[in-house]
């Protein structure tokens, strides 16, 4: 390695750990797409590039300025292509220019960094808690997007929810407001399970299908064929264990539908086998305790929230993803950030960690600076078990 490329190294004031990780998922992600997916690899090659290509600018842009000028026009951009994807043909997204493009993944990018900066930006001016009519807001925001979104891919939507109501919680949200959302979203949904159980949503979205997988899951009644994905995916995760085929030798990954997107875990433990697959869940677990610690060591009550709810969002799709493969949980369509193949996931799993990155880069920088408000103390929050200085 050229003294060059160290000096960068060193220089570099994102959180090494997390980049390094990163970087990693990607290596696997390619041997994964060689083997499963042969010449396609070249294009997810493509992908990756526009994935490092969101990785960069999002790391050199100030996320406060970015995130405080645009969370806004972010929030509107959501709402056009929630509509969108639902008049849509394209499942679970729509399509441009002859392809077509996975809409959720941008959407809950989106509503992270507004709900980063509809709480945050209250803390960092001085505010000590949320107003009654603040949390509404909130909550009708994360509610809203997570019913549409609910329509054609419930386990994104209920990631999206848990993620939205983790950033309520470190937030500072009242208890009741936090009880009273919690016990609003239970009541819908034992509305639409009668609803359900009465045939009433059987032709609304993806709901039948989302019925389906979770009568299969409860049943393992495969007569209709719902269950075949995960059966198959079981079946590639038994066969390995501490036996892998190698790499390039699965066999029943080439039975798997969407073998290197929403069972590529399954896969890839086929032919790595359990020491890979370990290693693969360590490197997400570690990826949410360094956001967790950037999200600590934030002066801004912004970035503690954005850091946070990024490493809480990334790692709640991941051990989904895990959990669906290893039938822990009912088949949904949840992608492996950084390993499966997509362009929308890759490029906004990017994005995401550049931010991530550029927020650990500021708590850097202000730590090298003398605070002039040292004299004050901002009320204690739940990110820490310390008082934050403002």
């Amino acid at each position: 390695m050229s003294p060059g490329i160290i000096e960068r190294i060193r220089r570099f004031r994102g959180d090494k750990v997390i980049l390094i990780l990163v970087v990693l998922l990607s290596l696997i992600s390619i041997l994964l797409v060689y083997s499963t997916e042969g010449k396609r690899v070249v294009t997810h090659l493509v992908h990756l590039l526009f994935c490092y290509a969101g990785l960069g600018i999002f790391y050199f842009i100030n996320y406060k300025k970015l995130v405080t000028n645009f969370s806004l026009l972010g929030l509107l951009l959501a709402v056009v292509l929630l509509f969108w994807t639902l008049g849509s043909s394209a499942v679970r997204g729509v399509t441009l220019f002859g392809f077509d493009l996975q809409t959720f993944y941008f959407i809950g990018f989106l509503i992270i960094v507004f709900i980063s900066n509809y709480i945050g930006r209250r803390f960092d001016n001085g505010q000590t808690e949320l107003s009654n009519k603040e949390m509404v807001y909130a909550s009708i925001v994360l509610l809203g997007f997570c019913g549409g979104i609910a329509l054609l891919n419930m386990s994104t939507a209920i990631i999206l929810f848990l993620t939205g109501l983790a950033m309520f919680f470190v937030g500072n949200f009242k208890w009741r407001g936090i009880f009273s959302l919690v016990g609003l979203v239970g009541g819908l949904v034992l509305i639409a399970t009668l609803l359900v159980a009465t045939g009433k949503l059987d032709n609304v979205g993806r709901i039948s299908t989302f019925v389906n997988r979770w009568e299969y899951y409860f049943t393992k009644d495969n007569q209709d064929g719902y269950g075949d994905q995960m059966i198959l995916s079981r079946a590639a995760i038994a066969r390995s264990g501490l036996h892998p085929a190698g790499p390039g030798r699965g066999v029943i990954k080439y039975r798997l539908p969407e073998n290197s997107t929403d069972y590529a875990f399954a896969s890839l433990f086929e032919e790595t086998g359990l020491v890979v697959g370990l290693i693969v869940i360590f490197i997400y677990m570690t990826i949410f305790y360094r956001s967790w610690h950037i999200s600590r060591n934030s002066k801004s009550a912004m970035g503690s929230l954005l850091a946070f709810g990024i490493g809480f969002w990334m790692t709640c799709q991941a051990f989904v993803h895990i959990g669906v493969n290893c039938e822990l949980l009912p088949a949904t369509g949840q992608t492996l950030p950084f390993i499966s193949t997509g362009g929308a996931s890759l490029f906004v799993s990017g994005c995401a960690v550049g931010m991530l990155l550029n927020v650990s880069k500021m708590n850097v920088i202000e730590s090298q600076k003398p605070d002039p408000h040292s004299m004050f103390i901002r009320g204690e929050s739940r990110f820490s078990d310390t008082s934050v200085q403002n």
